[in-house]
C-alpha cells in the first residue's frame, strides 16, 4: 500500500482509536448482564519501531469493570469462509476483522453492520507457501499480515496478496510443542514493537499436559519486531474441568508493550466447552523464564487476575447448544482480540468460535462489551 507524504496507515490510526476507547476501562472484577443478539523477564532499552506500525500510547486500564454480551452472530453454515476460523484480528480503519482458517491457509474478511450484530464476507486471500502450515493466529498491519502456524511451528510475515516476507526466528524448544498443540496464539502491542505468542499446552521439555488436578506452565513469548530479541514469561493454566478432554490456551490480545489477555479454552466429551478470559501483566522477574530449561511445577507463574467466565453469561435468546454444554452460549473459542467502540460508546472484545468443520459445533462471533 502506498500512502500519501505525510498520511499515516488507517490500520495505524484505527489502534489509536481503539487505545483511547479502553482508556476508561477495568478488567478486574467482573459483573454480567444480557444486552442481546465477555514476569518481566529480560529489559531492554525499547528498540525503534518498524516502519509498518507507527507508536501509539499503550492501554491504561483503570479498576472496576463490567463485561456484558453486546451481540452474536453465527456464520452460514455449508460456506467454506465459516470453516475452521482460529484466529483473529479486529483493523478500525477499515472496520474488518481478519481471520486465518487453519484447514486451508486462508485469511478471511469479515465486515460487520454498523451495530455489529450481523457480519458478511470479504475477500479471501490464500497464502500459498511451499511448506504446509496450520494457521492459529493473525495480526494486521497496513500493508500486510503476521500469521502464526502451528505446524512448524512458525511465524510469518506476508504482504496482502499472501506472499512471503520474512520467517520470524522462535527459541529452539518451541519446537518441542506437542502434536497439535503449539502456537495457537497470536498478538502485537499497540505500539507495534512487540509480537506476543504462547503455545496451546505446555512444551515437552516444560512437564506435564494439565490435568484434573494440576494446571500446566506455558511461556509467553515476546519478541521485539525491530530486532528480533524475545523474552518469556511462565503462564500457569488452570486445571482442567474435567478428568479427560483438552485444555490450553487458545489466544492473546496485548493491552500494551506488557499487558494481555489471555483466553483458556477447553472441551470435553459430555459436558462441552470452557471459555475463560484473564488478564496479565509481565511484571513479576520472579515468573522470567528466559534461559529456562524446565518449567516445573516449582517455577513461578504470572499474577491473572479472571475477566470473565463465558459459562456466567446470560444467554438469552440464542439457539440450543449443537452438543451437550454448561450454556448455549459457549463453544469452541479459539480466536480473540480487541475490537472496536460499540454505538453506546463501551469498548469491544471480538471472539470467534473454530467450528472445527463439524456440523455438532457452531462457528460463532461473539461481542463482549466493556465498561
Amino acid at each position: 500500500m502506498t500512502l500519501p507524504a505525510g498520511k499515516k496507515p488507517a490500520a495505524v490510526m484505527g489502534r489509536r482509536t481503539l487505545v483511547r476507547s479502553l482508556a476508561a476501562l477495568c478488567l478486574t472484577s467482573v459483573t454480567v448482564e444480557a444486552c442481546g443478539t465477555t514476569g518481566a523477564g529480560v529489559r531492554r532499552a525499547a528498540p525503534p519501531v518498524p516502519a509498518a506500525a507507527a507508536p501509539v500510547a499503550s492501554v491504561a486500564l483503570p479498576r472496576g469493570p463490567r463485561i456484558d454480551l453486546y451481540s452474536w452472530f453465527d456464520l452460514p453454515v455449508g460456506d467454506p469462509r465459516s470453516r475452521e476460523i482460529s484466529g483473529v484480528a479486529w483493523d478500525e480503519g477499515t472496520r474488518t476483522l481478519w481471520g486465518v482458517q487453519d484447514e486451508t491457509a486462508n485469511v478471511v474478511t469479515l465486515v460487520p453492520d454498523r451495530d455489529l450484530r450481523n457480519w458478511g464476507f470479504g475477500p479471501t486471500t490464500t497464502l500459498r507457501m511451499n511448506f504446509p502450515l496450520d494457521l492459529e493466529g493473525i495480526v494486521v498491519l497496513p500493508d500486510g499480515f503476521i500469521v502464526a502456524s502451528e505446524t512448524g511451528p512458525r511465524i510469518l510475515e506476508v504482504d496482502r496478496q499472501g506472499r512471503l516476507r520474512k520467517d520470524i526466528p522462535l527459541p529452539e524448544h518451541f519446537a518441542k510443542a506437542r502434536d497439535n498443540k503449539s502456537l495457537e496464539s497470536l498478538t502485537m502491542s499497540p505500539d507495534g514493537r512487540y509480537l506476543f505468542t504462547t503455545s496451546e499446552e505446555t512444551l515437552g521439555c516444560d512437564g506435564e499436559r494439565t490435568t484434573s488436578e494440576l494446571g500446566s506452565r506455558l511461556r509467553i513469548l515476546r519478541i521485539a519486531r525491530a530486532t528480533g530479541e524475545y523474552e518469556e514469561h511462565a503462564y500457569g493454566t488452570d486445571k482442567r474441568p474435567q478428568t479427560s478432554g483438552d485444555y490450553g490456551v487458545a489466544d492473546l490480545a496485548a493491552l500494551s508493550s506488557d499487558e494481555l489477555l489471555v483466553l483458556e479454552r477447553g472441551w470435553a466429551r459430555g459436558t462441552g466447552n470452557t471459555a475463560r478470559i484473564y488478564r496479565v501483566t509481565l511484571a513479576d522477574p520472579a515468573a522470567s523464564c528466559l534461559g529456562n530449561p524446565a518449567l516445573g511445577n516449582d517455577v513461578a507463574v504470572l499474577d491473572k487476575k479472571l475477566v470473565v467466565d463465558l459459562a456466567h453469561l446470560p444467554a438469552k435468546g440464542l439457539p440450543a447448544a449443537k452438543q451437550q454444554q454448561q450454556s448455549a452460549l459457549l463453544d469452541n473459542y479459539e480466536g480473540m482480540t480487541l475490537g472496536p467502540r460499540l454505538p453506546d460508546g463501551r469498548a469491544s472484545i471480538i471472539l470467534i468460535s473454530d467450528d472445527n468443520g463439524r456440523s455438532d459445533q457452531y462457528a460463532r462471533i461473539l461481542v463482549l462489551a466493556v465498561g
